[in-house]
């Protein structure tokens, strides 16, 4: 209750309560919600400071939105995510993923001006204790620092509470990876209209996608010198093969093929074509149609544990994306 008149100025209403104390309250000019501070003052004094900073604060543009902040983790987290069309479907499904097993059901309920460094300590104290590997975790605190800046953004939150050090970064283990030789030797012992793909991974650096997103027209020989212009990849999202282009412009390259390489190259076309320009360099030869991530993964595991070949470990992908950076290694 209040016993006299609320007192008023150019921005916001200062009370004076029966106990002596004092509140104050404002409204805000985009919501029109009214705006409390949660406690009251000693002084009118400290009232008016409180309004003050709220007006300074309106003036740089820095106002939080009220209906904002109370609104859930949850809420806010699945509408921005929805609102993201720039991001690539793998991408997406990645977020998706983290969002409903590692965010939500530790933050869900939270409201977003609720939400500060220590609730982001528990999270990551929590989260770290579970099952799942390092990696996710730090691909997990990374989406929900990506979320609360958007918040901040929107002026839901005056800072980002995600404050965490080194907890972002991803620390992999070392992958065993085939060199040169053990290359070939996958090479001859895989399903023969595969072969080119295990050399140009090994050799050329391609990724999986990479290799199977190559058109005929991708394969280019100039005077006996062939070279590969890579400028697309294919990702697997929920088992559905996605054509897309690189990540960036330095995803899209020409490449030299060494003359061991060019050979290959040159029986691939001649056994599997005739190709038009744009036909597919790896295909099913039962569909005609892009590998599935079984088909081909049981593919490789055959080439690769072939008997009288060289060890690979177990551990060894079969998008040999190690193998890729093996070729750094064993130059």
């Amino acid at each position: 209750m209040v016993d006299r008149v609320g007192l008023r100025r150019a921005f916001g209403t200062t009370r004076k309560h029966r106990s002596g104390r004092w509140g104050a309250e404002y409204t805000h000019p985009i919501s029109r919600e009214r705006v409390l501070p949660g406690h009251s003052f000693r002084t009118k004094a400290d009232a008016l400071k409180w309004l003050a900073a709220a007006e300074v604060d309106l003036d740089r543009g820095q106002l939080l939105d009220p209906s904002g902040t109370k609104q859930t983790f949850e809420s806010y987290a699945t509408t921005w995510l929805a609102g993201r069309n720039d991001l690539r479907p793998k991408t997406l499904l990645l977020y998706d993923y983290l969002l409903r097993v590692h965010l939500l059901p530790h933050l869900g309920e939270a409201p977003m001006g609720k939400i500060d460094p220590a609730t982001i300590r528990r999270w990551h104290g929590t989260v770290s204790a579970g099952d799942q590997s390092a990696v996710t975790t730090a691909k997990a605190y990374r989406l929900l620092r990506q979320i609360m800046q958007a918040a901040v953004d929107d002026m839901l939150l005056r800072a980002n509470p995600c404050t965490l050090k080194n907890v972002s970064v991803e620390h992999s283990a070392e992958r065993a990876t085939p060199s040169i030789d053990e290359a070939r030797r996958i090479a001859d012992a895989i399903k023969p209209e595969y072969r080119l793909m295990v050399m140009l991974a090994a050799v050329a650096g391609l990724r999986r996608g990479e290799c199977l997103a190559l058109r005929r027209r991708n394969l280019i020989e100039t005077n006996g010198i062939w070279t590969v212009v890579v400028d697309a990849s294919i990702v697997f999202v929920k088992g559905e093969a996605i054509l897309q282009p690189p990540k960036t412009s330095a995803g899209v390259r020409r490449l030299t093929l060494p003359a061991v390489l060019a050979t290959v190259v040159e029986e691939h076309v001649a056994t599997y074509g005739p190709f038009k320009p744009d036909d597919l360099v790896f295909v099913d030869r039962r569909t005609g149609e892009t590998p599935t991530v079984t088909v081909w993964r049981r593919v490789w595991l055959h080439a690769r544990d072939a008997p009288g070949r060289v060890h690979v470990p177990r551990s060894t992908p079969p998008c040999r994306h190690a193998q890729r950076h093996g070729r750094r290694k064993h130059p």
